[in-house]
């Protein structure tokens, strides 16, 4: 599986209306949407290949009680996922797209083997 794919396998459990990289045109609430950077760890082990990626979740809701709802189960859904390393940064964001969404996002740090 690619790491987006992991990624959304995790999510949708949590909330059916989770996308990579963006919302459709007409989004609904609550959603997530998440992106990756991607970074190739280079000389960390002999005879192997691992890459290193932020994943960045912005969850998305009319409430801030649907968000504050939203963010123990993603991070519960993305400890799960192989080669999970930790949670980073999190805090508030803004959707430009709607003044009456609330927006928070997280940060996690996933370790995968490149083959």
């Amino acid at each position: 599986m690619t790491i987006k794919e992991l990624i959304t396998a995790a999510l949708t459990p949590v909330l059916a209306n989770s996308w990579a990289v963006e919302l459709p045109k007409r989004p609904t609430w609550p959603a997530t949407v998440f992106e990756v950077a991607t970074e190739e760890e280079k000389g960390w082990c002999a005879g192997a290949r691992y890459d290193q990626h932020v994943v960045s979740v912005f969850s998305l809701a009319k409430t801030v009680e649907e968000l504050e709802a939203l963010r123990p189960q993603i991070v519960a859904a993305m400890e799960v996922i192989p080669g999970y390393m930790g949670s980073e940064e999190e805090g508030d964001s803004e959707y430009e797209g709607d003044p009456e969404v609330y927006a928070y996002f997280q940060n996690f740090r996933i370790r995968t083997r490149t083959l």
